[in-house]
């Protein structure tokens, strides 16, 4: 195989979406929810048919653009979108081992273009969320700084960084190059982006950038602009490929040039959306921060991750950041209509939550889950066991993790084994989407019946709680359709070897990272009701089916289950019995 340069090694790939997803809220990439103006939809249909079979020409989207913000022609360099435009800069001036210093965070192209050119990323921290600090970015200059990035607003944070505290910086450090991106400018009310090109009319160290995919809403045409000194738009045309921009992007070109009453109708839009959805999130307890682009940053803290996969649920798809972002508990969302807005802040309304242990609830699991536990065991030593006696064996010895169990049993027959190794004999048997072959988790038999979960959703948030690991209780739950009604879910990934059922830290998390209003668990075994127990929740105990009746009821009402259900497809109606009779209490 051949090798790619050295450093492409420790750099994802980037996907972007292969289809249109059919979302009721798009609202993870910035895009201008309003659409493109009728003046960009009437250019399209009329482009002249030389100007499809021809390769494009800049001179008359030059001249307009020349003439609109007085700028000189050589100082412009149009580029296929601000991602072309940042690319081009750094690939022309940033050598090995110099650094670009920015803020973190900050758009995420600008480390993945720093990379790929062998060059380092610096990023300053914010010590206020989200205040830009001068002192802070200058103290941070090192000899090896050759370029400082500045997005304006900040993208994701949404904070306007005026042109006032920039120039003084600029004109001290005139051996370091600025890029000022100005892509969400035109939606702020504190500063213009003709502002910020003084800037580069001033300084010859100053490179601004600009996308009009989404103040315009064209972000399929990839559109965007470089002003800087001349000597610099001449180093960028030595590396830009020719013809980048495409024929059509340039005839809408000079439609947008026309388009400032539309532009002022969406800026409008976009500003009363943008207070009303910042007002009911605050008012629903969270923490959205001041924002002068088309988003809004909220820190939904513990929340975070059920907000998002709620939204989603419900066909709202906002931006989420890696765990080790310096934003991890908040979500990125591009601001909707009033519309929108009112049903986003719908969704953020507490319900009453429904925690539903997995094996024996959701699934029957006696030929999958239970069977790959002693097959792992017997894959080691020729003798079978049978659940109840590793199941037993963890009660005596009070061992929460199977595969723990499975290791203990094993070293009793002199057989020492390192747990990883374990675990991934039973992910061999169970589920492993990288071996191509049968599973015993397609042997899951689903216990409850989707119309069930689908009118318990309307009422109440569910969550789960089991062993499984992520990606097994995922590949379940869509192959019977049911992924749709469940938030959030404490799984085996994360867990410690201690943490598993029946210990109660795992319901613990869930109280912690779900907002509820009341809050009840249905289980399938002995360690679900132990751990709602210990964690003092409400328990509703199932009867697994094939099971024995009568053991099973002693079983449970030894150990304090509140409430036994002999049949899983009556919880409907039996939570509502229980909710009646406790308003008639308190009636």
């Amino acid at each position: 195989m051949i090798e790619s340069k050295k450093n492409l090694e420790n750099i994802s790939s980037h996907n972007t979406d292969l289809y249109k997803q059919d979302w009721r809220l798009k609202l993870d990439s910035n895009e201008n929810i309003y659409g493109c103006s009728n003046n960009i939809i009437s250019a399209i249909k009329n482009i002249p048919n030389e100007e499809i079979s021809l390769y494009p020409t800049y001179g008359k989207l030059k001249d307009k653009f020349s003439e609109k913000y007085k700028i000189n022609k050589d100082n412009i360099l149009f580029s296929n979108g601000c991602n072309e435009a940042l690319d081009l800069i750094i690939t022309a001036y940033l050598e090995n081992d110099e650094e670009i210093l920015s803020l973190n965070p900050t758009f995420s192209m600008l480390e993945l273009y720093t990379k790929i050119n062998g060059a380092k990323t610096k990023y300053i921290d914010y010590d206020e969320k989200f205040i830009f600090n001068k002192n802070k970015l200058e103290e941070s200059i090192t000899q090896n700084t050759k370029i400082i990035y500045i997005s304006t607003p900040n993208n994701p944070t949404g904070e306007l960084i005026r042109p006032s505290i920039l120039e003084p910086i600029i004109d001290i450090h005139k051996n370091i190059l600025f890029i000022i991106d100005c892509t969400y400018i035109n939606f702020s009310y504190s500063a213009t982006f003709e502002d910020y090109i003084e800037l580069e009319e001033k300084y010859d160290n100053v490179a601004i950038i600009k996308s009009f995919s989404i103040d315009f809403a064209i972000a399929g045409l990839r559109l965007g602009v470089i002003i800087a000194n001349s000597s610099i738009i001449k180093n960028l045309k030595k590396i830009i490929s020719p013809y980048s921009v495409n024929a059509i992007s340039v005839h809408c070109g000079l439609s947008i040039l026309n388009d400032s009453k539309r532009l002022d109708e969406i800026k409008e839009l976009n500003f009363k959306a943008k207070e009303f959805l910042a007002q009911g999130l605050k008012n629903a307890g969270f923490e959205p921060y001041p924002s002068e682009a088309n988003f809004i940053l909220c820190d939904f803290k513990n929340y975070n991750d059920f907000y998002y996969e709620k939204f989603k649920k419900y066909g709202v798809i906002t931006k989420k950041f890696p765990k080790n972002s310096s934003v991890n508990s908040c979500l990125r969302i591009t601001v909707p209509t009033i519309g929108g807005v009112k049903y986003i802040l719908e969704l953020l309304t507490k319900k009453d939550v429904l925690i539903f242990g997995v094996e024996d609830v959701i699934f029957d699991d006696k030929n999958s889950y239970q069977k790959a536990l002693c097959q792992t065991y017997s894959s080691f030593i020729n003798k079978e066991i049978t659940i109840e006696e590793i199941y037993q064996f963890k009660k005596i010895n009070g061992i929460n993790h199977d595969f723990s169990a499975i290791k203990f049993l094993l070293e009793k027959e002199n057989i020492l084994l390192g747990l990883d190794e374990i675990i991934k004999t039973y992910k061999n048997l169970f589920y492993n989407p990288k071996i191509k072959k049968e599973y015993l988790i397609d042997n899951d038999k689903l216990l409850i019946s989707k119309e069930i979960l689908e009118e318990l959703s309307k009422k109440y948030d569910l969550v789960l709680f089991t062993n499984r690991y992520k990606n097994e209780i995922e590949y379940s739950l869509k192959k019977y359709n049911i992924d749709k009604y469940f938030y959030y879910c404490i799984c085996a990934d994360d867990l410690s070897e201690n943490e598993f059922k029946p210990s109660p830290k795992g319901v613990i998390k869930i109280l912690q990272n779900c907002p509820y209003k009341n809050i009840k668990y249905i289980g399938g075994n002995i360690d679900d009701i132990i751990a709602a127990n210990m964690a003092n929740i409400e328990t509703i105990a199932t009867i697994p089916p094939n099971s024995d009746y009568n053991k099973m009821i002693n079983n449970y009402r030894h150990i304090g289950a509140k409430y036994i259900l002999n049949k899983i497809n009556d919880i409907e109606d039996f939570i509502e019995e229980l909710e009646n009779k406790s308003e008639n209490q308190l009636a």
